[in-house]
């Protein structure tokens, strides 16, 4: 039988995992063959540390540094605004910081894999574009929505409602006083 994982790593780099789940205090979480015991509750989309981390230790989150410790943080013990405070790594252009070097991943595993795609008139093929964006936090929920309902539409993936009101007509009707009957009269 095959168990549902309740947690996520972003990145190698992290020292942070993401609950899938709400966790409870006590529970020990195996992951990559490492064990954490929650120190608290965890709702699922908040995060705990992989290791005990001392005031002032970096928290990296995506494989990008997102904090440090305010003070001291144990092993399986939630991230919140109590002990964590914002940080970034310096960035720009001509930063002599170390660059990351990107490493293509290993794909061995795919050689006799096929997709379900498409051939072109070309010869090259294609697939369907899809653009899956989790938020990991609840607060990023809401820019979700808002950039989904900026686009749906626009895109052409906006359903057609079988009902088309004018519903800015129908309250300036109202507004300006016209009566009951006339407007029951008008098509909106």
């Amino acid at each position: 039988m095959e168990t549902k994982q309740n947690v996520l790593k972003i990145h190698e780099k992290d020292n942070v995992i993401v609950a899938l789940t709400d966790l409870k205090k006590g529970d020990k979480i195996t992951f990559e063959n490492h064990v954490y015991e929650l120190q608290n509750d965890i709702s699922a989309k908040h995060k705990f540390v992989t290791e005990t981390l001392a005031e002032g230790d970096p928290v990296y989150m995506y494989g990008v540094l997102v904090g440090k410790a305010k003070k001291e943080i144990l092993k399986g013990d939630i991230i919140s605004t109590t002990n964590l405070i914002h940080d970034t790594e310096k960035y720009g252009v001509n930063s002599s910081e170390e660059k990351e070097v990107w490493q293509a991943p290993d794909v061995s595993k795919f050689v006799n894999k096929t997709f379900n795609g498409y051939h072109r008139a070309d010869g090259k093929v294609g697939t369907e574009n899809n653009w899956l964006i989790i938020p990991l936090v609840f607060c990023q929920n809401r820019n979700v929505e808002v950039l989904k309902q900026a686009l749906v539409e626009k895109l052409g993936y906006g359903k057609k409602q079988h009902l088309g009101l004018d519903v800015d007509a129908l309250i300036n009707d109202y507004k300006s006083g016209v009566s009951a009957e006339a407007m029951l009269e008008k098509i909106y």
